[in-house]
């Protein structure tokens, strides 16, 4: 080894085959990419995020479920199945669960208290794992859980951002809706029942309704979209899809109407040339009607997560503007609908999991989840370390342009 290279920088970047063994443990079906990146871009060095963009994490580790803290001071998120956060601008990890706890998501409900969606190690009389509610405190032992609610089916944060709205598995084909606030467990659940398993669920932009995905039990063709009223406690269908297609992710209520993507189900077989999305995004009035495609998207663009901004009149979205373009993080405007891309990606992957894109609290910027597009061959390197963290999954701020709280 020539002396001008020193060992502890020398560095073996995987092929993505022996990356992807490295971390099937902690893969979570919702959060596999639906839309695979395309190969890199011969000479490119740039990661073509955009102009201000900020990494909030680094080095190795299978990250998601990005989440700021209510203040944005802090983002947690998940790594390898455990729950972490840090500063937002510098400082170390802090570790909320055991390294055996396997998180599907987490979110703030205070800049104190993190409430984690996730599986405990099972015990062998407990007859396997079961996804559950748990909740934990900064000032206090932050490996200790607080278990919340059991067979948690999906979970989202109320519009204030200081308490939840969760969905339960009640058996018989059934799923209920319940509320957290503040330090209470649980303090409100709802008698009457949805038929069918809520996959995903969000709430209005005023915080008195939520939007929720639904499947029938055992259906493998329909997907509803259904509202619920959280001051009545009474639900209606607003949609119905059928013919092997799916809502993939979480809807999202905005002033125009509410958001979802849906298209094809995995597996359904795609034209060989890549012409017709798998994805589409779709709109569909609050009271119900046919969805159509989201107006200022064009009827090409492939369409992965979404998410709603804190005040409900924009809706970030990363996808592709056609099935042979990169991915990209894009800015949807539906009162006017205009389509501004935020990103101008040609090297990077940007994860596509349904909880891989969230708004910051101001409105100012999104968080996303990327790295560099691998090698197909092994490299060895001599880059310092912090030339080659792209090539890791992490978590990147990308500033939005437009109105705070827009």
């Amino acid at each position: 080894m020539p002396s001008s290279v020193k060992p502890a920088k020398l560095f073996a970047i995987l092929t993505p085959v022996v990356l992807a063994i490295a971390c099937v443990s902690c893969l979570h079906p919702d959060e596999e990419s639906s839309i695979p990146p395309l190969a890199p871009t011969a000479g490119r060095v740039d990661p073509g995020l955009g102009p201000g963009t900020r990494a909030l994490s680094s080095g190795p580790g299978y990250k998601g479920s990005p989440s700021w803290s209510p203040g944005g001071g802090r983002i947690a998120f998940t790594m390898d199945g455990s729950v972490v956060d840090k500063p937002t601008e510098s400082g170390r990890l802090r570790r909320w669960t055991t390294r055996d706890f396997v998180a599907r998501d987490t979110e703030w409900t205070s800049d104190d208290t993190l409430t984690m969606l996730g599986a405990a190690p099972a015990s062998p009389s407990s007859g396997g794992t079961q996804s559950s509610l748990y909740r934990a405190h900064t000032g206090e032992d932050s490996l200790k859980l607080e278990k919340i609610a059991r067979g948690v089916l999906a979970m989202s944060p109320d519009t204030d951002g200081e308490g939840l709205i969760f969905a339960f598995d009640r058996g018989a084909n059934e799923s209920g809706l319940a509320l957290t606030r503040g330090s209470a467990e649980v303090y409100k659940i709802y008698p009457k029942p949805i038929e069918g398993r809520v996959a995903s669920l969000s709430p209005s932009p005023d915080g008195d309704e939520a939007v929720m995905a639904v499947r029938p039990e055992g259906d493998t063709e329909t997907s509803e979209l259904r509202t619920f009223d959280l001051r009545t406690g009474e639900g209606r269908e607003v949609m119905r899809l059928d013919g092997k297609r799916e809502i993939l992710g979480t809807p999202q209520w905005t002033e125009q109407g509410l958001f979802f993507v849906a298209g094809k189900q995995q597996g359904t077989p795609v034209d060989d040339d890549g012409s017709e999305p798998l994805y589409n995004l779709y709109r569909v009035p609050t009271r119900g009607g046919t969805p159509e495609l989201a107006p200022g998207v064009g009827e090409d663009f492939v369409a992965a997560s979404i998410s709603v901004s804190p005040g409900g009149s924009r809706l970030a979205v990363i996808g592709r503007l056609n099935p042979k373009s990169s991915i990209n993080v894009y800015v949807l405007e539906p009162a006017t609908k205009s389509l501004e891309a935020v990103t101008t990606n040609e090297d990077m992957e940007i994860k596509t999991g349904p909880d891989d894109l969230m708004w910051s609290p101001d409105g100012k910027s999104v968080a996303i989840v990327a790295r560099g597009t691998p090698s197909t061959e092994p490299e060895v390197r001599t880059d310092p370390v912090d030339r080659i963290l792209r090539d890791f999954y992490n978590l990147y701020d990308i500033p939005v342009s437009g109105d705070t709280f827009g």
